[in-house]
């Protein structure tokens, strides 16, 4: 027994249980059953509209679920009302919800109530979805499907072939086996589901436990040291300068008394600007007497435009040019869709309206070569795959300032988004954070060391240069672009089929 209702509140509930798969809470048992009620009800239903609207629902309840920290920041730091703030969160997720909208839809249209076309065409839907959600309006690539199993590295490994996309599909593909089996009532596409689990999970099986074979010496491990002062928004915009700055320099200072080849210190941690402070040249420099040190600085260039960049400091002084950020933080360094979002504030004060770099750049000299995503970029896959691929980077580094969001998950989310580009290009991940999570995660996805948020530390440990391409660096990327061809088939054929029945009707 069907009603209108069926497939709209099945969109819901499976909106709902699809958030719960990721960070705060984790529940990774319902990644690929969250989205079977959903599924089944859109292999039998009839009306378009009851799709599109299905669609609709499921991403309003997901991304409200997932992302509620969005109203901390509004209101907190960018003035906002409390009821302000719920407006922003629910027209962000309107906005997002027009990609499962599409995917349900598609899916519906292309072929007619139950037949297997419709399940078939939902991965394919499904994938070029998320890869339009990371590029379309300046691209919201957060809580991508594979970032969920952040912590399950077995399941992340095809991610060196097709990236986080390719990841996201083969959860989408068991979910509609399974969808296929609780419609049918049979047990072959259980089966199915089964051996696509046990494939995946063999090839990561095996290749977490392939030893690797690098023109670097295992001895090429080197020692390094990522800050993390606890130093919180209030304190860093409300409290004494001076008093964050001594913090954040001793730390410094204590992280490269045990000689580490590289420190790294997170977005934001300094109160004043490498070109205006002689004391902050003078104190890094004598740090960096024996440790490279990235740090983050802004960069004003003589047009008066401003850059949020990260600076490599050596024994002999800066090396080479600054990395220029080039995904800017939507809300915190510049407000998008200005014209919607007329009452709202850009929430970074300190500087004004930041500009965004055309494209990445590397730091480093001939032997290291360090990949760089300054805080919220480092989740767009496309930036490690050009440092990777296009730039020769053999490192990744990333800092961030995750201050501003509360204690709604943000921070984990954010840190499951950084630590993919990890195992898609087979480098190594140093993530500093002023507030947390601070981590290192190893060329596999393999988290080898972690600071948990709101914790004041160091953390100390190794890392090795990578120089090998996976496929995804050299060739993944169409992957992607394939499934959008696909999709677009599907749509099509969907909208031509719709206008037949139109016709004939």
């Amino acid at each position: 027994m069907r009603s209108k209702w069926t497939t709209p509140a099945a969109g819901v509930l499976s909106g709902l249980l699809f958030a719960l798969a990721f960070p705060p809470f984790e529940w990774v048992l319902l990644l690929p059953l969250a989205l079977v009620p959903w599924l089944v009800a859109l292999n039998g239903e009839r009306g378009r509209g009851h799709a599109l609207l299905s669609g609709v629902l499921f991403g309003l309840a997901y991304w409200c679920t997932s992302i509620p920290w969005i109203v901390y920041v509004v209101t907190r730091y960018g003035g906002q009302s409390g009821v302000m703030g719920i407006v922003c969160l629910v027209i962000l997720a309107a906005i997002l919800a027009q990609w499962p909208a599409l995917v349900a839809w598609g899916m519906v249209a292309a072929a007619p109530p139950g037949s297997q076309r419709r399940l078939s065409a939902f991965p394919l839907l499904w994938v070029a979805s998320e890869h339009a959600r990371s590029f379309v309006y300046g691209g919201f690539p957060w809580n991508l499907t594979g970032h969920a199993l952040y912590r399950h590295p077995i399941w992340l490994q095809s991610a060196s072939v097709w990236g986080v996309y390719g990841v996201g599909g083969l959860v989408a593909a068991v979910s509609c086996l399974l969808a296929g089996a609780a419609g049918s009532r049979r047990g072959r596409p259980l089966l199915w589901a089964a051996g696509l689990v046990l494939v995946t999970g063999g090839f990561g099986a095996a290749r977490l436990a392939l030893k690797e074979s690098e023109d670097n010496p295992r001895t090429a491990a080197f020692p390094a040291a990522l800050l993390q002062p606890n130093v919180t928004q209030e304190a860093r915009l409300g409290g004494s300068a001076a008093q964050v700055y001594e913090a954040v320099i001793g730390q410094a200072r204590a992280a490269a008394a045990q000689g580490p080849n590289l420190i790294v210190i997170p977005e934001s941690a300094f109160p004043v600007y490498w070109d205006q402070s002689p004391t902050l040249r003078r104190n890094l420099s004598e740090i960096a007497a024996h440790s490279w040190v990235i740090f983050n600085d802004i960069e004003e260039v003589p047009d008066g435009r401003y850059y949020n960049v990260a600076r490599l400091l050596g024994a002999r002084g800066l090396i080479g040019r600054p990395y220029r950020k080039v995904h800017l933080v939507p809300f915190g360094e510049y407000v998008p869709l200005p014209k919607l979002f007329f009452f709202a504030r850009q929430v970074s004060t300190e500087i004004g309206q930041f500009s965004a770099a055309a494209e990445p750049a590397t730091l480093g000299d001939d032997a290291a070569q360090i990949g760089v995503g300054v805080c919220y970029e480092i989740i767009y896959p496309g930036l490690s795959r050009k440092e990777v691929g296009d730039l020769g980077a053999n490192l990744l580094v990333t800092i961030s300032n995750d201050s501003w969001y509360g204690k709604a998950g943000a921070q984990a989310q954010h840190f499951a988004g950084a630590l993919m580009r990890s195992v898609e290009t087979k480098r190594y991940l140093l993530r500093a954070a002023i507030t947390g999570i601070s981590g290192i995660v190893d060329e596999k996805g393999r988290i080898v060391g972690e600071l948990p948020r709101d914790t004041a530390g160091i953390l100390r440990g190794c890392a090795r240069f990578f120089g090998q391409n996976t496929w995804w660096t050299s060739w993944g990327y169409w992957l992607p672009r394939l499934s959008d061809v696909a999709a677009l088939a599907v749509l099509l054929f969907g909208l031509a089929r719709w206008r037949r029945a139109g016709d004939s009707g």
